[in-house]
């Protein structure tokens, strides 16, 4: 699906400069097939709990195996000792270990029929354990692997055997190396709204872990119970959202309703895990997939995720980034409308894409990557407008809005 025989693999490089770019990603190839894989594994782990044991799929334990390999190296590159407030330096020192190991490790995981993609899967790996220059880490590099899991995918490489037991063993793992990685270099919080957003660092383990219960009758916890430290640490070994939730209560103090007021008030609103995945899931796709800060840091190469038009199949535009830079400058700041994009924006509300799942044939000839291997036609690059500035919100009025979406009748 998504790839054949005659896909090319490139470089991945930097596309996103402006708001208007923001736009672009929208209507992009690239986009379609990370939705695509968003529902597709939150669909696939509807009452699965994290597995404690290997799984039956062995390229599935090969994997996990190259991620407990990039945990040992954390274990291996300890903080540089004293205070520090913005990251621990030691950090570049891991990302260079990373640099240097990751075309090997891709080498030995994957066939050798398939090597000629590493070069795109080399940039996304790296990109998803945080910012060796800012020393943070935030949802674009939790997104950048959700794309490295979906490439893996569109390889066909997970096989029909691969169930939502692996994909949560696989989420598993990645989130405890990053965990790893926060608390070994106190790695700042990337694009974080503070106490108004969701989470300082993660969205999709919020996803995720209410996909697990979400029409589940039986299911071990309700929403509000997340406010029951000890509950949260009893199932955060079986659920995702239990996992954040607890890692929170390490890190944070104090009350839990003004350092989490976000989740606080989900918590105590929202009483059905399945609202609280739809809710989540629409809110990523504004808060995350929509914002100019968070997906600048996506790069697209010409295989997995191309900057192409979906419908098309035509190159997207292609802007000149000094032109960007000086227009962002003069530009007059703005703040973005929370309001609107949640309640009445029709692309907020708009489903996700519906693909074929793995078990049905694969996509070649019809797809788009395939309509645009076929085309020469390159769109001509030209500048960008100026660009409305989006930055958190102000007030109280996102988080109250945000509530009365997960909870009004669908």
């Amino acid at each position: 699906m998504f790839i054949n025989a005659d896909t090319q693999f490139a470089h991945p490089v930097k596309r996103i400069f402006d708001s208007q770019c923001t736009l672009d990603f929208q209507s992009s190839e690239a986009i379609v097939r990370l939705k695509y894989f968003l529902q597709k594994y939150s669909q696939l782990i509807h009452k699965v709990n994290i597995p404690h044991e290997p799984s039956r799929v062995p390229i599935v334990n090969q994997f996990v195996e190259l991620l407990n390999h990039l945990s040992q190296l954390v274990d291996e590159t300890p903080p540089l000792k004293g205070p520090r407030r913005y990251g621990n330096l030691a950090c570049r020192e891991l990302h260079a270990k990373l640099d240097d190991q990751m075309a090997e490790l891709w080498a030995r995981f994957l066939p050798t029929e398939y090597h000629n993609c590493i070069v795109e899967l080399v940039y996304y790996m790296g990109n998803s354990f945080g910012s060796s220059t800012r020393l943070d880490y935030g949802t674009g590099h939790e997104l950048s692997f959700l794309a490295v899991v979906g490439a893996v995918d569109m390889l066909g490489l997970w096989t029909q055997d691969f169930g939502g037991q692996d994909f949560l063993l696989i989420m598993n793992s990645y989130y405890a190396v990053v965990r790893k990685l926060i608390l070994t270099y106190t790695l700042e919080p990337a694009g974080s709204h503070g106490v108004w957003g969701l989470d300082d660092h993660f969205h999709l383990a919020y996803v995720f872990g209410s996909a697990q219960w979400a029409d589940y009758k039986e299911a071990p916890l309700k929403p509000q119970d997340i406010l029951h430290k000890q509950l949260v640490e009893e199932y955060a070994p079986l659920n995702l959202y239990c996992q954040a939730i607890n890692f929170i209560y390490r890190v944070k103090h104090g009350p839990f309703r003004e350092h989490s007021s976000m989740l606080y008030d989900l918590a105590t609103t929202v009483h059905s895990w399945s609202k609280l995945e739809k809710g989540l899931t629409k809110m990523y796709a504004v808060e995350v997939l929509k914002k100019f800060p968070v997906v600048q840091h996506f790069w697209f190469g010409t295989g997995f995720y191309p900057w192409v038009d979906q419908a098309t199949g035509r190159q997207l535009p292609l802007y000149d980034p000094a032109d960007a830079e000086k227009r962002n400058a003069s530009s007059s700041p703005g703040a973005t409308n929370f309001t609107s994009l949640l309640s009445s924006s029709p692309s907020a509300n708009a489903p996700i894409h519906h693909f074929p799942t793995a078990n049905q044939e694969r996509i070649a000839a019809s797809s788009p990557l395939s309509r645009a291997s076929q085309m020469n036609t390159t769109a001509p690059a030209r500048a960008a407008p100026e660009r409305t500035r989006m930055g958190p919100p102000t007030n109280k009025a996102f988080s109250s809005t945000l509530t009365h979406d997960f909870t009004k009748k669908r």
